[in-house]
Parts: structure tokens; C-alpha cells; sequence
């Protein structure tokens, strides 16, 4: 299990500022921000076990540009590739939201955004209106004066947004400065459509290297899936679809035990266009976790006035400058016999592979490898899996 903590620690202690807080929160491609933005994350973290919500980052960064003026505004809306009408940016994101509810019957996909305000500031009315008109935020006010109160608050919805898998956020000490904290949550649940049988699961070797190998419990299970190997990426590709939905996940395991990088690099934007073959399958279990600043990757990519005194979030908070101080992103998915976060049982029993006439396709994930969780038209979750150390 992977953890990167202390997302605060380059404010010096005796800074007393004023800063905006943007908290991005995942438990598990709507534009090329999300290819670029996960990029960097995944090249930062090459060699550590990765689980990320690009478009978490997306929305809660979008939802902060709507409140930016001039050069701050010009450089988010370049970087998250936005259109220049505010009214197309909040139609696009309303639609998505729009789209989800109630869309999923097994399956649970909740994506919910919210805003805590520091009593002391208020947020100008037109951008309130917005945000909760087109992003479904609501806006609450709360008071800093007691830090640890402030905090079990906005921990709260955290916890409750995500089913208790995220907790403690925000840290009192954390409170006492903010202006405001802009939360992004989307939470994911649901259970495979073809269910791996615990008893098959055994103990083996998972190649990190040509020369190291570390023991990983491996599912198994003989099945008719989406999948092949496609020469142009030098990898198998397998979609693994969740019971009832329209949502699966998508492993990319390339051919080279060191080809990771390389592979990543070439998922973006690659159409994938699958065959249904049978296929003798063995996946990993796994559980990670994240939790990093991403300030530094959305300066390299070209977010730079917002994280300085000169922003102008004018049009955010009324008659107060603010800046953003961090952006925060923290995501958390176990994979196991019945789904990620499985809540269900489903028993399918297959021919063994030796009473099987049919060639199989052999898809062994046995070295490290990528994945995603995603629908037809958008990447909710985007991660790799490099050691189960």
C-alpha cells in the first residue's frame, strides 16, 4: 500500500496567509488536460503504485476558473483546454452530472462537488448561483475561529461522499487560514460481471524486474472477455466490464517487463476497438492509496498566476484577494475476487482449461501494468501497479 502524505509542508509555519485550498478526492477522457495532467503524475510516481481521478482534478480546477479573471483565467482555461464561452464550460460540466444521476443500477458512481466558505469572506452572488446551478455545489459558510470544528465539518461530507474510504482531509492547523476549500468527491463501487472464485486464488510471483520478483495473490479465472494484443502499443489489452453497468475496467499490460513508461505514454487517446475472445486471465488482488500536492505539476503545465499573489479570483471571493495555496489529491481503490469495492456475490463456473478445445489468449499480469475504470465516453480512474510491496 502506497501513501504520500503531508501535502502542506512548503508553507513555512510562521506564514500567516490567505489562500485557497482545493481538495480533489477519489475512491476508485473528457479532454486532453486529463492526458497531460495524468502524464506527469504517472512519470512523477514511476516507480510507486498509483490510483488518480484526472477528472476529478479537472472539475474542481474548472470550477475554481470560474471565478478567475485576466491572466489567471487565460492560463486555467488554456491549460484544461476550455472553451472561452463560461456558458459552454458550465452547459458541459452540468450535462455530466446531469448524465450520472441515476444512470447506474448495480453499480454505484457518485461524483458531488462542495464549497466551504470562511464566514468571514463571502463569495460573490453570481459565481454562487453558477456553480450550484451548473456544478450541483452548494456553498456553506463556516467559522475557522475553532479550528478543530472547522475541519470535523468539512472532514464530514469527506467521509460520508466517500463511504468512510477517505478521512481526515483537511488537518486543523490547516483551517485557520483558509479562505475557502473547494471539494471535488467522486466515489465508485461495483462488482464484476464475470466474478473471480476466491479458492482459485493463489500465491506467486509478481515481476517488478528482470531480477527482483515479489509474491502477490493472484486471481484466476477462464472466461469470454473483450481483449487481444495489439502490436501497436507492444501490450494485451483486456476490458473487464462491472456487473449491470456501463461502466469497466481496462488493464494495459505491456509486453516488456520495464515497458510501463513507455506504454502509458502511448494510452492516451489510443481507440481501442476489442474483439470478444476466451481468455485464461490472471489479476493481481491490490489496494492503493495517493496522496500528494499537485502543485507542482499544474505549474509545469502551465497554471502559474493562480498560485501567486497576483491572481485575480475577483470574480470568486468578494472584495478579497486570494490565491490558490494548494491543490490536493487523494484516491483510494482495492481490486479483489468480487470487484473494486465489491458489495456482491456472483458465481460463474468456466471449463477447465485442459477440457477446452478453443485456443485461449494467455493474459498474464504478472509485471507491472496499467489500468483504468472508465464508460464509452469518460476515464473516471487512472493508475499503475508496479510492486505489491
Amino acid at each position: 500500500m502506497q501513501t504520500i502524505y503531508n501535502p502542506y509542508s512548503f508553507l513555512p509555519s510562521n506564514v500567516k496567509m490567505k489562500y485557497l485550498c482545493l481538495l480533489l478526492l477519489a475512491t476508485s477522457v473528457s479532454c486532453r488536460f486529463t492526458d497531460d495532467f495524468y502524464q506527469l503524475l504517472a512519470k512523477k510516481n514511476a516507480n510507486k503504485n498509483l490510483i488518480s481521478s484526472p477528472l476529478s482534478v479537472e472539475i474542481a480546477l474548472s470550477m475554481a476558473y470560474m471565478g478567475a479573471r485576466g491572466q489567471t483565467a487565460q492560463e486555467m482555461r488554456q491549460v484544461l483546454k476550455l472553451p472561452e464561452d463560461r456558458k459552454e464550460v458550465a452547459a458541459k460540466y452540468k450535462d455530466l452530472l446531469t448524465g450520472l444521476e441515476g444512470r447506474e443500477k448495480v453499480a454505484i458512481l457518485s461524483l458531488a462537488n462542495r464549497i466551504y466558505v470562511n464566514n468571514l469572506f463571502e463569495l460573490v452572488p453570481e459565481y454562487n448561483q453558477i456553480v450550484k446551478d451548473s456544478f450541483k455545489a452548494e456553498a456553506e459558510a463556516i467559522s475557522v475561529a475553532d479550528p478543530n470544528k472547522a475541519a470535523s465539518i468539512v472532514n464530514e461530507w469527506v467521509d460520508n461522499q466517500t463511504l468512510g474510504k477517505i478521512r481526515d482531509i483537511v488537518k486543523p492547523g490547516n483551517m485557520k487560514n483558509l479562505v475557502m476549500v473547494i471539494l471535488n468527491a467522486i466515489y465508485f463501487k461495483g462488482q464484476w460481471a464475470s466474478e473471480f472464485n476466491p479458492k482459485r486464488t493463489k500465491k506467486v510471483d509478481f515481476r517488478i524486474s528482470d531480477q527482483k520478483s515479489v509474491p502477490v495473490e493472484m486471481m484466476r479465472q477462464l472466461g469470454s472477455f473483450k481483449a487481444a494484443h495489439i502490436s501497436e502499443l507492444g501490450a494485451k489489452v483486456i476490458e473487464l466490464p462491472y456487473s449491470n453497468s456501463s461502466l469497466y475496467m481496462v488493464i494495459y499490460l505491456p509486453d516488456r517487463i520495464d515497458g510501463l513508461p513507455e506504454l502509458e505514454k502511448k494510452i492516451a487517446g489510443f481507440s481501442l476497438n476489442l474483439d470478444r475472445t476466451k481468455v485464461s486471465l490472471r489479476l493481481p488482488k491490490f489496494k492503493i492509496e495517493y496522496f500528494g500536492l499537485l502543485n507542482d505539476q499544474l505549474i509545469a503545465l502551465g497554471i502559474q498566476d493562480a498560485f501567486q499573489s497576483s491572481a485575480d479570483f475577483n470574480d470568486l471571493v468578494a472584495k478579497r484577494g486570494v490565491h490558490v495555496g494548494s491543490v490536493v489529491h487523494k484516491a483510494f481503490i482495492e481490486v479483489n475476487e468480487e470487484g473494486a469495492e465489491a458489495a456482491g456475490v456472483t458465481s460463474i463456473e468456466f471449463v477447465p482449461l485442459s477440457f477446452s478445445p478453443i485456443r485461449l489468449l494467455d493474459f498474464n499480469v504478472d509485471h507491472p501494468f496499467a489500468y483504468v475504470i472508465r464508460d464509452e465516453k469518460t476515464i473516471y480512474f487512472q493508475g499503475h501497479f508496479v510492486n505489491p510491496a
